[in-house]
Parts: structure tokens; sequence; C-alpha cells
């Protein structure tokens, strides 16, 4: 009786298990991390940023402001709300989660950001400036943003396109899904 009893338990967990991976997805599978890894799948785009938004104790974003949040928020993961200059026009979600064709957020993850901030960009850039930038055009499953792996401002390239995708792909395999 003993052992059928645990037997039941292990299997109601096993169950459980399964249910929680296959409902969320907490990490990047074998199509992202293909698609996201091949340098051949960003486009080069220029596009005027509208506003710098980080995360806010509740995991929203918000736009950036030094006094509120420091420098040192600019070193983690940072969002880039850009104005579509050219080819890259659709419509996509904004920090408010409403959907609009005049901003797009796109993700530093944080080593890239770390870069940007080293480098100097966040201290020359200017709100509502034109930079090129190398990023996906591409969401798969629960992804909520277009990621950044390369940005030039001003003549000046301050994130690699190289280093960056290098950057991203440490990233998805530090955060793989188990499916």
């Amino acid at each position: 009786m003993k052992k059928g009893f645990l037997q039941s338990i292990a299997l109601i967990l096993c169950c459980l298990f399964a249910i929680v991976n296959l409902t969320a997805c907490n990490g990047y599978n074998r199509i992202m991390y293909e698609h996201l890894g091949d340098i051949e799948n960003y486009d080069t785009y220029t596009v005027a940023i509208k506003g710098i938004y980080v995360r806010n104790d509740d995991g929203k974003p918000e736009e950036y402001d030094q006094t509120i949040h420091g420098e040192e928020a600019l070193r983690g993961e940072v969002l880039l709300g850009i104005a579509p200059i050219g080819n890259f026009s659709h419509e996509y979600r904004v920090a408010n989660g409403e959907n609009t064709e005049s901003m797009v957020l796109l993700e530093v993850i944080p080593e890239n950001s770390r870069l940007l901030a080293d480098s100097g960009f966040y201290d020359h850039f200017t709100v509502g400036e034109t930079v090129e930038i190398q990023a996906s055009d591409w969401i798969y499953m629960d992804g909520d943003f277009y990621y950044v792996i390369g940005l030039k401002y001003d003549g000046i390239e301050y994130l690699n396109s190289e280093e960056g995708l290098k950057n991203m792909v440490e990233m998805m395999k530090k955060n793989r899904s188990l499916f």
C-alpha cells in the first residue's frame, strides 16, 4: 500500500512538472536559438530613438530617468523605443501594451547594454536622434521584443554586431528551455 501511494505521488509530480514546462516557456528553445543565433537573421535599420526604457520593480518598462534610476540601470536590460524609418514598418506593441506603428520597443540584453554604457553611447546620445541598428525583426512564442546586436551613432560603432551576437548566444545558452 505504501509503495502504491508513493508511485501515485511520483506520477502526479511528474505530470505537474510536464504541464508547467509545456505551458511556461522560461528559456530559449531550439527554434529561437537557431534563428536568433544566426547573424543572417538580423537586418540593419536606420531609426530615431524616441525613448530609453528600463524595467521598474514590477518588471514593466518605464522611461529611463537618471534622477530616479541612476546610471547603473543602463548596464542592465535596456529597451529602446524607436520610430521606424524606412523598411522597419509594421504594427508593434509598446511599453503600455498598445499597438502602434509610431514606436517599437527593441531589447538590448544586459551584456550589450554594458558595452554601450562602457563605450559612452548613453553619454553622447540624445533622445530623438537617428542611429543605425542591427536587429532581429522576429519574435517567437512568448518573446516580447526584437533584439539589438549592433548599434552605430554619429559614425561611431558603439556595439559591434559580431560581439553583440556572441553575447546574445551566451545569454540564450544560459537560459535554454527544457524543450
